[in-house]
């Protein structure tokens, strides 16, 4: 069977000031604007605080009004989660020693910001995550290496090949998201029940 029953999904932090933190880079998407405003209001006072924010959201939520307000230092909003990655990936490629993350959003995107800051070495004292809304899936298919966002199926086809996939309940954080295999790989046609993730 393909689904094995391991359960990797990763264990996400409550978004809290670091105390040594030079720069607070807090960045989030969609419903994560209610864990970024709360840990703006912590930060104390006159502390560098950065925030870079997607309106892309899985759930429709966006705080960026709210966001707007409450950002006390530099503040960047964009329309989806592949442009901010990219703006992260520009940012942290400028960062300086003290420099600390925070990212808050869906797990897609949580995995997705992960990986650009993986590229720069930063480690588990430099980064904090908070998930917030659904419990959707990002899945890497191994078969054409092609990411699908947003998943709630157990099996899918594949928006690269177009193989029906089996999402496995393993998570890779190097490459940020679950395992999708072909499900029908050792007897075509014959795929396990399709059902809901727990999402």
């Amino acid at each position: 069977m393909l689904i094995t029953g391991i359960k990797s999904r990763p264990v996400y932090d409550r978004l809290t000031p670091f105390p040594e933190a030079l720069l607070h880079l807090v960045v989030g998407q969609g419903s994560g604007g209610t864990a970024m405003s709360r840990l703006i209001a912590e930060i104390a006072p006159g502390a560098d605080i950065e925030v870079m924010y997607s309106t892309e959201s899985f759930t429709g939520q966006n705080h960026l009004a709210a966001l707007k307000d409450a950002a006390p230092g530099r503040f960047d909003w964009f329309a989806s989660n592949a442009a901010l990655s990219q703006a992260l990936h520009d940012r942290l490629s400028q960062a300086f020693m003290g420099t600390r993350l925070y990212l808050a959003g869906s797990e897609s995107f949580i995995g997705l910001a992960m990986k650009v800051a993986r590229q720069f070495d930063l480690n588990a004292d430099e980064v904090l995550r908070e998930h917030c809304g659904s419990l959707v899936r990002r899945v890497w298919c191994v078969h054409c290496d092609t990411y699908s966002e947003n998943i709630t199926q157990r099996v899918f086809s594949c928006s690269g090949c177009g193989k029906p996939l089996v999402v496995r309940d393993h998570y890779s954080r190097l490459m940020g998201a679950f395992m999708g295999v072909q499900g029908d790989a050792e007897v075509p046609g014959e795929l396990p029940e399709a059902s809901e993730l727990d999402t």
